[in-house]
C-alpha cells in the first residue's frame, strides 16, 4: 500500500537484489562503524564537548539552558558511554572485515586431499597411488 502512495519508494529500496547506489552495503556498514568509533572517541576523551552540544540542543526549546552545568557523575557516564560506543564500532568494523575475508576465501577446497568429500586422507593417498 505504501508503494502506491509514494511512487519513488520502490526506486529507493536498498538490498542485494536492488541496490540504490553503487556503494555496496558492506562499505556502508564499515563507514557507519567508523563514524561510531569517531563519535565514541570524542565523547570518551572530551565528555564536556558532548555536554555542551546537549546544552545547545536543549537551549533551542527551553529557556535558561545555558545556565545548566554538567555534574561530574554525568561526565563520567558520558565517558563510559563513549568508550562503549567506540568498542561497539570497533566490533562492528572487525566483524564486517572478517565477513569480507571469509566470503573472499571461501572457495570450497582447502587443499587437504579429500577431507571435503568425507574420504579419509589415507584412502585418498592410496587412491592417488593406484591411479
Amino acid at each position: 500500500m505504501f508503494m502506491s502512495l509514494w511512487p519513488l519508494a520502490e526506486g529507493m529500496l536498498d538490498s542485494d537484489e536492488r541496490p540504490c547506489s553503487k556503494v555496496d552495503d558492506a562499505s556502508k556498514r564499515k563507514l557507519g562503524s567508523l563514524l561510531v568509533i569517531g563519535q565514541g572517541l570524542v565523547t570518551a576523551v572530551a565528555p564536556g564537548v558532548s555536554a555542551a552540544v546537549a546544552r545547545k540542543l536543549i537551549g533551542k526549546n527551553f529557556e535558561n539552558a545555558d545556565a545548566l552545568e554538567a555534574k561530574p557523575a554525568y561526565l563520567r557516564q558520558l565517558r563510559a558511554l563513549g568508550i562503549g560506543a567506540a568498542a561497539a564500532g570497533i566490533a562492528g568494523y572487525a566483524m564486517e572485515v572478517a565477513s569480507e575475508t571469509a566470503d573472499d576465501g571461501d572457495d570450497g577446497d582447502d587443499g587437504d586431499d579429500g577431507a571435503d568429500t568425507g574420504e579419509p586422507v589415507a584412502d585418498a593417498d592410496a587412491a592417488a597411488a593406484d591411479a
